[in-house]
């Protein structure tokens, strides 16, 4: 737990006491639809911790989503140094391509383990386009409604997503704090920013 320290404990300060994350912002004339799986233009940033029964880490990442196009920038040794992914497609396991900056480049089964090799768990990628926007991903999901601490909490493919803090924007509810768990791994994301239908 102690790898978490270094990252997560400033992150929380700086969102409850500095307010530095912010507000979701639309882009001009920019229509958000009432179920965000709709949603198919969206950019997030922030920063990122993973833990696994082998490695972990954290760093910062951008989320560039275009259509079934996911585009992701990690930053920082997150156990993984900086890389670029891209995932193409719809499904637990979309197409991927993975680009390190050292000039390694992998496809489809290739990058999918190296990925994991280097996060030291797998992770289910292709459900994150759904659960970053705080939505479930298509297939069997369950809903545990806000607690007293307000978290509200879905679970879906062996995975628990606690949605710790959101946004406050009216009309576009999205989260800022998530930490998703399964058996031994963890991943915790901070949002700073998001940027809807952009």
């Amino acid at each position: 737990m102690r790898r978490w320290a270094s990252w997560l404990a400033p992150a929380i300060v700086c969102l409850i006491a500095a307010g530095c994350a912010t507000a979701p912002s639309t882009g001009p004339g920019t229509a958000i639809p009432a179920d965000l799986k709709d949603l198919d233009r969206w950019q997030a940033r922030g920063r990122l911790g993973v833990s696994g029964p082998e490695n972990g880490g954290s760093g910062s990442f951008e989320w560039r989503q275009r259509g079934d196009v996911s585009a992701v920038e990690i930053r920082g040794p997150v156990g993984i140094g900086g890389v670029h992914l891209e995932m193409r497609g719809t499904g637990g396991t979309p197409e991927l391509t993975l680009e390190t900056s050292d000039g390694l480049k992998l496809q489809s089964d290739a990058a999918w383990a190296e990925l994991q090799n280097r996060l030291g768990t797998s992770v289910p990628a292709g459900n994150l386009r759904y659960w970053m926007l705080g939505v479930a991903a298509p297939g069997e999901h369950q809903w545990q409604e806000e607690n007293e601490h307000g978290v509200a909490t879905l679970l879906q493919e062996g995975w628990r997503i606690d949605y710790q803090r959101y946004s406050d924007e009216p009309g576009a509810r999205v989260p800022m704090r998530i930490t998703a768990t399964s058996g031994d791994a963890r991943v915790r994301i901070v949002v700073d920013r998001w940027q809807l239908g952009q």
